[in-house]
């Protein structure tokens, strides 16, 4: 009786966990991120080493611009399932945006010996090398990015914001174009570009 009445209150929380990480899914689906959050939190009362929880509770952290509690989850997940490349590589978007980019570029040069052709590990190395004065390095990420996924709007958008920052203007404007030529409604681009054109405009009319 005992073994039964045992088994029976695993099961059950079994599916009271299956039951909240889903919620959680779907606050963190539709943008309802603190709730999101609260409902991983109370998955992980019932089950703390939940990998999933702790994972997608980095993700909602980190919509919510808390990039240290984001890592704290990431650092739990990893301790569960070490060698998972996605996590690592939240993890390591944590850690630029926290501004810790050479901690970032360390996890990210893994990742990317790991998978040459991981395009967000090199959209997010090229990040952190920028931040730490590595210009060249970090185009040459994106460009390699771009030659992986000609349609990966990120990393041309960032390559235009790049050559932007180096006065770079006419390569800057194809970069949003070609973003603008992916996705029509990417309003950064759009407010990028006119920056690139008119910084462009003032260059040829200067005496």
């Amino acid at each position: 009786m005992f073994r039964s009445q045992t088994k029976k209150s695993r099961l059950l929380r079994n599916e009271d966990v299956t039951d909240l990480i889903d919620r959680a899914d779907d606050r963190f689906k539709h943008g309802q991120f603190s709730d999101a959050v609260h409902h991983y939190e109370a998955v992980l009362e019932l089950a703390p080493n939940n990998f999933r929880a702790l994972n997608n509770k980095g993700l909602a952290l980190f919509a919510l611009s808390k990039f240290e509690k984001s890592i704290e989850c990431y650092d739990r997940a990893l301790e569960i399932q070490p060698n998972v490349a996605h996590v690592k590589l939240n993890k390591a978007i944590s850690l630029n945006s926290n501004g810790n980019f050479q901690e970032a570029k360390s996890l990210l040069d893994e990742i990317v010996q790991l998978a040459p052709t991981n395009k967000e590990a090199l959209n997010a190395r090229a990040l952190s090398e920028f931040n730490l004065g590595l210009d060249s390095e970090g185009m040459q990420d994106l460009k390699k990015a771009t030659e992986i996924d000609p349609a990966y709007t990120m990393a041309w958008n960032n390559l235009g914001c790049f050559y932007l920052g180096l006065g770079e203007l006419d390569l800057a404007v194809e970069c949003f174009d070609r973003t603008l030529a992916i996705d029509t409604r990417n309003y950064d681009a759009f407010l990028l570009k006119d920056m690139a054109v008119e910084r462009r405009e003032r260059r040829l009319t200067r005496p």
